[in-house]
């Protein structure tokens, strides 16, 4: 299909208009091919009919948006893990007696190692999170609340499997609890 044919089957009455260049622009265009989906399903063109099969295909899958998906949650993961890292170093090298008597050379890596390790853990998970909710919306489309619940569930019981890890999961599960409100505030924003 040539990007002449494509361009003439967009619904340009969906497409905000407009100058604002700070609109999501990702966000909007879910929202339209959600519209014309369930237009699609309710209002069938002539002589076809919508099968479960095909009421099931709402996202079509993209490897762009799913890297795009893990390298977003690996951002954010990074970040805040490196954050609340830092935080708890600095906490246990003040209680801890060993660490309280040790040169400023070895604080200083105590602290760069735990803040190393906790923004690659939050890393890989919040990366992991947003693959698996991408691949939800991909394979079944159960709605975003839904897709937040069931990722959130599958990597929370996924990094409590491990006993050194068990003691991020409150944070993690803050993570989740951030998307969760950003998606409140979007839906809020969109109606």
């Amino acid at each position: 299909m040539s990007s002449w044919d494509r361009s003439r089957s967009i619904p340009w009455s969906l497409v905000r208009q407009g100058g604002n260049t700070n609109d999501d622009y990702d966000g909007h265009k879910e929202e339209v091919f959600r519209a014309l989906q369930k237009q699609m399903i309710d209002n069938p063109p002539d002589g076809e009919e919508i099968t479960e099969i095909k009421k099931g295909v709402r996202v079509p899958y993209s490897t762009t948006d799913l890297m795009k998906s893990a390298a977003f949650g690996g951002t954010l993961g990074s970040i805040t893990g490196a954050v609340f890292g830092f935080m708890d170093s600095m906490r246990t090298a003040g209680e801890n007696e060993v660490l309280k008597k040790a040169s400023n050379h070895a604080k200083s890596r105590y602290l760069l190692e735990g803040t190393t390790r906790s923004a690659t853990i939050f890393g890989l998970y919040f990366a992991g999170f947003h693959s698996l909710k991408y691949g939800l919306r991909v394979s079944m489309d159960p709605g975003e609340f839904s897709e937040i619940g069931i990722a959130g569930a599958i990597s929370l019981g996924a990094l409590s499997y491990k006993p050194t890890f068990r003691s991020s999961v409150p944070y993690a599960a803050m993570l989740i609890g951030m998307d969760s409100i950003q998606l409140i505030m979007r839906e809020f924003e969109n109606s």
